[in-house]
């Protein structure tokens, strides 16, 4: 006897279209290798300006074929899945299979929600970098080039995929990592200035009237043999190292 999620997963297997045969007006027959899918031209174009196109030039009856050697017959049918109601959900096992398929045939929508996943749902990578740029996918491309930008010139070097950045891409990424690095050496020199004045109050602090006690205040000095003087001086350094300290000017990137 079938398990309760057994059951689920035959249950969700069988809510997607499986193209095998006419259904609900169906006018259009794909053809992959030796397999037909019986689509609707209007879904079809409206996903793929490229496909419409050739929808556009068929007589009528006329088999449309897809040609694309990268594709499998299961990836036609992931992607037409995805793209008819109740539109198959895109995972990380389908999504890179399906971003190829997107772009050979300008569909745009699926394209835009694959690496909408993919920014979400994969952390960057130099290899996710390539694909992104292989793919023309901007937008990951761009968190993929901030993430390298964070790492150890030397240590990207070591990787067998550095060699196949594209010298744009490449310049995008020194470029990116050229301005942390000159971020991070305005904020050096800022702290520097601010550790540098706190250092200055501290040693001027000696001869304020702030660093003496109540008695020898009046003398405006303190006394170097009095503790009350002393525990004064004591209590204005304290407070200048915690102003230090509560507000640093260096953070991390």
């Amino acid at each position: 006897m079938a398990t309760v999620a057994q059951q689920d997963e035959k249950y969700a297997d069988n809510i997607y279209p499986t193209f095998e045969k006419s259904w609900d007006f169906s006018d259009l027959v794909l053809t992959f290798r030796d397999k037909k899918y019986h689509v609707h031209k209007a879904v079809i174009s409206m996903w793929s300006p490229a496909l419409k196109c050739k929808i556009l030039e068929l007589e009528e009856g006329q088999e449309l074929e897809l040609e694309a050697d990268f594709m499998t017959d299961e990836d036609v049918v992931q992607v037409l899945q995805t793209i008819y109601p109740p539109n198959k959900a895109i995972s990380e096992g389908s999504c890179e299979r399906l971003i190829p398929i997107a772009n050979k045939f300008q569909m745009f929508e699926l394209l835009r929600r694959c690496e909408e996943y993919l920014i979400k749902n994969k952390a960057p990578t130099l290899v996710l970098l390539l694909f992104a740029q292989e793919q023309h996918l901007s937008k990951l491309l761009t968190k993929c080039i901030e993430y390298c930008s964070k790492q150890p010139i030397e240590e990207l070097k070591r990787n067998a995929s550095y060699d196949k950045i594209s010298p744009q891409n490449l310049c995008v990424l020194l470029d990116v990592k050229c301005l942390k690095m000159e971020k991070r050496l305005r904020r050096s020199d800022m702290r520097s200035w601010e550790l540098t004045c706190t250092l200055r109050a501290i040693y001027e602090s000696w001869n304020k009237k702030e660093g003496a006690c109540v008695q020898h205040r009046r003398n405006g000095m303190h006394q170097e043999n009095c503790n009350d003087c002393l525990h004064a001086i004591r209590r204005q350094i304290d407070k200048l190292c915690e102003l230090a300290l509560d507000n640093p000017s260096e953070h991390s990137d």
